[in-house]
């Protein structure tokens, strides 16, 4: 009988084969996986080939890299266990210009073969590999299409419509997707303005955890405190610190986008690792927490990052507040080995060193050294100082003058005008949707638009406006700080290491050691002077 009138192979018939099933629903075609199989299967029974069972199945995996399983298949025929790998389409196998040649080389290395069903190349001829090339550098091109438009719908969303690149619930809000099912309508769904609204139970929650945050609160206690609630992530699986940190860094809750710097020209695939910083611009969302909170937020994570993780939990008074005035790096505690009752014995934290020396040498800086102990009376003297020079200052009658002008006070009231401007843009948006939804031929071409954005541009130059008073309204000045000095040295030795360090951290930049010919001596920057160390040197 001929072999053209044969059945299909047995298990025992026929060289063992590979079969390799992808399919992707983002940013390509999706092809049914049934339809790939029927026609991998029927390429075995053309050609007499035997299909390992199972069939190797990717599913909503994208081409563009081989994190799949398909390097799996490609150890395996390495290993011998088969002859080569078929798919439907060579796209199949992938769609990246660096990644096919490489893993292809890889496969024919082995005494493997890829093979399509449905694409006739004999890629053991120079033709076959020059059509093969030709159809891989297609589907490439295919995939590089379809990323451009993604990116330019990402882009639309983004900066026209002020919406997230892709559309999804969010913690703490109502989401009113823009496409939703509608059994009346002829194409079986029904467009409508997509919208992110305040819920009403969750996104209070989310604030909380912002202002718990600012207050002092560590990102596990706020996790652990969702949890309890019974607050779950939008997938119902419980709350990470990594999860939440994620989420309340972006911003959204702040009514921001954040977004990759578009001047960065990194691969797409690398901006996880990118060290370019990230930039913020306004979004449709209501917001949960207003400038304020969102920069007082902000502050305090640059601090915690500039924070070592052993100084987030203080040992000693003056943790992470040392500083080498050399070469303006950390200045961490050492132990020494002294003699203590006739024997070397090692102490724990007994002196202050520049770091930067220790790890390069003089080279890098000369270096600076002090008694821990010293140095933590020269800041208690410092202190007693500091508060004596505010009680003498204090008048026993106060002078009869007129008050000085207070910026703070100033900048109060322009957040609270700000505030207000804000609250009139965001109903004056509103109403404009509702109108246009009401009676949308009221607007001409393009005229709904060109109100909406310049609306959008008022709150940009709105929300600049608030930073910018947010910060003058925050600067402190010496008076602020008169209760918490005298209240920290007369219960100095009634805090432990801990609570010392916390207080000083709020009246003090930092101690900075300054190296000497005898005993190395101290310069504080007090919290409510300009900070001499905001120009970096060079």
């Amino acid at each position: 009988m001929p072999a053209t009138l044969q059945g299909s192979p047995s298990e025992e018939e026929g060289e063992p084969w590979l079969g390799y099933i992808r399919v992707s629903t983002w940013k390509e075609e999706k092809i049914s996986p049934e339809l790939q199989e029927t026609a991998i299967r029927a390429w075995a029974a053309r050609t007499g080939k035997r299909l390992l069972e199972p069939l190797i199945i990717d599913l909503d995996m994208t081409g563009r890299n081989f994190k799949r399983r398909i390097m799996g298949g490609i150890k395996r025929v390495e290993a011998g266990e088969a002859r080569g790998i078929a798919v439907w389409k060579y796209s199949r196998f992938g769609r990246t210009r660096d990644g096919v040649p490489l893993n292809l080389k890889r496969l024919e290395d082995a005494g493997g073969q890829l093979v399509s069903a449905t694409e006739e190349a004999d890629a053991r001829t120079a033709t076959g590999r020059l059509q093969r090339g030709i159809l891989f550098e297609f589907a490439a091109y295919e995939s590089d299409v379809r990323g451009e438009q993604w990116k330019e719908t990402h882009d639309y969303r983004r900066y026209k419509l002020h919406l997230p690149a892709c559309g999804k619930r969010r913690f703490g809000y109502i989401w009113t997707p823009r496409r939703v099912p509608d059994p009346t309508s002829p194409t079986g769904f029904r467009l409508q303005e997509e919208t992110y609204k305040a819920d009403p139970v969750t996104g209070p929650v989310m604030a909380d955890a912002y202002r718990a945050y600012v207050d002092g609160s560590a990102f596990y206690a706020l996790v652990a405190n969702l949890n309890d609630a019974g607050h779950r992530t939008l997938r119902g699986g419980v709350w990470t610190v990594q999860t939440l940190i994620r989420y309340m860094d972006s911003g959204f809750c702040a009514g921001l986008l954040r977004i990759h710097d578009p001047a960065c020209h990194c691969p797409p695939e690398k901006r996880s690792n990118c060290s370019a910083p990230h930039l913020f611009i306004p979004g449709a969302q209501e917001e949960l927490i207003d400038a304020e909170l969102w920069q007082l937020y902000r502050e305090r994570r640059e601090q915690i990052k500039k924070t070592p993780p052993r100084a987030r939990r203080a040992l000693y008074p003056l943790t992470n507040l040392v500083r080498c005035g050399g070469c303006r790096g950390t200045a961490p505690v050492q132990s020494a080995q002294r003699l203590r009752n006739g024997q070397l014995t090692n102490v724990q934290g007994y002196s202050y060193a520049c770091g930067k020396r220790g790890t390069t040498g003089t080279k890098g800086c000369p270096g600076v050294w002090a008694v821990r102990t010293l140095i933590e009376d020269q800041v208690r003297t410092w202190l007693r100082d500091e508060v004596a020079e505010e009680v003498d200052a204090t008048p026993a009658i106060p002078v009869q003058r007129a008050p000085e002008a207070d910026l703070r006070v100033a900048a109060a009231l322009e957040r609270a005008r700000l505030e207000a401007e804000a609250t009139k843009l965001a109903s004056g948006l509103t109403n404009l949707r509702a109108q246009r939804a009401l009676d949308p031929d009221e607007f001409g071409p393009g005229e709904y638009e060109a109100i909406r954005d310049k609306i959008r541009a008022q709150q940009t130059a709105n929300r600049t406006a608030m930073e910018r008073v947010a910060t003058i309204e925050s600067t402190p000045v010496r008076s602020d700080y008169a209760l918490l000095m005298i209240g920290l040295l007369d219960a100095w030795e009634d805090m432990n290491e801990a609570e010392r360090n916390g207080l000083l951290r709020q009246l003090v930049r930092r101690v900075v050691l300054v190296r000497t010919e005898g005993a190395a001596t101290i310069a504080v920057h007090p919290a409510w002077e300009p900070d001499p160390w905001a120009t970096p040197i060079k």
